[in-house]
């Protein structure tokens, strides 16, 4: 049979083994480990595995045990000398994923990134740059756009000192960006009776309006209409357009069209079923302005108290 995995060996082990002393072996791993490994004995057959895959299985233990042996034998010169040779940071750096390079960049003299940026291929500094603060872009641009040989004395050290530092960046999370606080911002208030929640978007809206804005605009979603009374959702589209409120449900999920159309009349149903067939294909922001229009009355009616959620 063709040789198997480790992971696939190490099950076929545990198999055999008893249970005190498999359970023994998978509590030395590590938890992502071991629960995969649990995971896959629940599903295994429980019937032996066949002789021929034990013995590659066993096969494969004691070579990597020999293995481990004349490791913990040899002299520390003799560990160096079977390393590999230091790897070129240059082609390092073209490993590292964009969004990990800027933010290793960050704070960085526009000098040292246009020279880092210079190493890389287009596509990927086009990226990197999206990335990087508004006010350094157009100079970088610039500097990289400049004909001249790279230093390269100055390049390699650069380089180091960018890939180590995405290696020490990479268990640190990343600081959410504006628009993170702001969803996260949305999120928390939608989460409050409304009685607790509109003080703290009118003392938002005193602070900060364009903050304030940009978090209501999050606060109220369509499916917010499944959580409004029957009552109330006719009340609400009393103020509002049919053509409005069909290209607002464009691509919606058939709960939501089925709350609204339910809360109509058969005149505005029909109509609105004939402003929907004549839509055809429709910009996403021409249904985003629409649903904005659509959850700003229910914003409206809520802070009159006109509508209450559920």
């Amino acid at each position: 049979m063709a040789e198997s995995n480790g992971e696939d060996a190490a099950l076929m082990l545990l198999r055999v083994l008893p249970v005190d002393v498999a359970e023994n072996v998978l509590s030395q791993l590590s938890l992502e480990s071991s629960m995969r490994l649990r995971r896959r004995l629940r599903l295994a057959p429980s019937e032996p595995p066949p002789i021929a895959e034990l013995d590659d299985a066993l096969a494969q233990f004691f070579d990597l045990l020999r293995l481990i042996r004349r490791r913990a034998a040899m002299s520390p010169d003799e560990i160096a000398a079977e390393q590999p040779p230091p790897a070129n940071p240059i082609d390092e750096l073209k490993l590292i994923p964009p969004d990990q390079l800027a933010r290793a960049m960050e704070g960085e003299q526009a000098g040292a990134v246009s020279l880092i940026l210079s190493a890389l291929d287009p596509a990927t500094v086009g990226q990197i740059i999206r990335r990087l603060p508004a006010e350094q872009r157009a100079d970088i641009a610039l500097r990289i756009a400049k004909p001249g040989t790279r230093n390269l004395s100055l390049l390699q050290p650069l380089a180091k000192a960018v890939v180590e530092k995405t290696r020490k960046l990479r268990d640190v999370p990343s600081a959410p960006s504006q628009e993170e606080l702001i969803q996260n911002l949305a999120d928390m208030l939608r989460s409050f009776p409304r009685n607790d929640r509109m003080p703290v978007v009118q003392k938002l809206e005193q602070a900060d309006p364009e903050i304030a804005s940009r978090v209501v605009e999050k606060l109220y979603r369509m499916e917010d209409l499944l959580r409004i009374p029957d009552r109330q959702i006719q009340m609400l589209l009393g103020k509002l357009d049919v053509k409005t409120v069909a290209v607002a449900l464009k691509g919606a999920v058939p709960a939501i069209r089925q709350k609204v159309t339910s809360n109509m009349s058969s005149r505005s149903k029909s109509v609105l079923e004939e402003e929907s067939e004549l839509l055809g294909s429709i910009a996403d922001s021409v249904v985003r302005e629409a649903q904005g229009t659509v959850l700003a009355a229910v914003r409206k009616g809520e802070e009159d108290g006109q509508i209450t959620m559920d």
